[in-house]
């Protein structure tokens, strides 16, 4: 181990000028690699700043924490809304939904098409029929209920059309 130590030693001192030309080559290239480092971090310090600056000289972060807490307050307001909807559709079953009407003359004598079944329906085909049967002296309504698209009631052939034809407009 010695002998190769003093071997060395002895190409060193005979290849001074190498040596310290390799060192001075060493230390330059290390010192021109350190100023390309500093030059990119100071560009990167500059981007972070500007990032974090925003818009309007606000800085980011802030900007970040006051888009979450609207953001929250949206979350919570839909969920309110979608309670709302809810409520609206379950309400909205027993709403009327189908309106029929079938005009029609009920006496021969008499003209105009002034007497009419109407069909007042909800989704499930609950509801009523109304007919007004008009003549020349008088006219009379009569008011028949509606289990899902039937009767417990005769219902007239223009009854049975109002119904229909409030089920088809879907």
């Amino acid at each position: 181990m010695v002998n190769y130590l003093e071997s060395v030693l002895n190409v060193m001192e005979n290849n001074f000028n190498l040596v310290a030309l390799f060192l001075l080559t060493t230390f330059l290239v290390g010192i021109i690699v350190f100023i390309i480092v500093i030059k990119r971090l100071n560009k990167l310090a500059n981007q972070y700043k500007t990032l974090m600056r925003g818009l309007e000289g606000k800085n980011i972060e802030d900007i970040m924490l006051n888009n979450a807490e609207k953001l929250e307050k949206v979350i919570f307001t839909l969920k309110i809304y979608e309670d709302k909807l809810k409520e609206i559709e379950k309400a909205q079953i027993n709403s009327l939904q189908h309106v029929g009407i079938q005009r029609y003359n009920a006496f021969n004598d008499m003209g105009g098409d002034l007497s009419y079944s109407l069909a007042l329906l909800n989704k499930n085909g609950d509801g009523i029929v109304l007919t007004s049967i008009y003549g020349r002296d008088d006219a009379r309504t009569y008011a028949k209920p509606i289990r899902k698209g039937k009767s417990s009631y005769k219902l007239s052939i223009e009854e049975e059309q109002a119904i229909r034809s409030s089920v088809k407009k879907e």
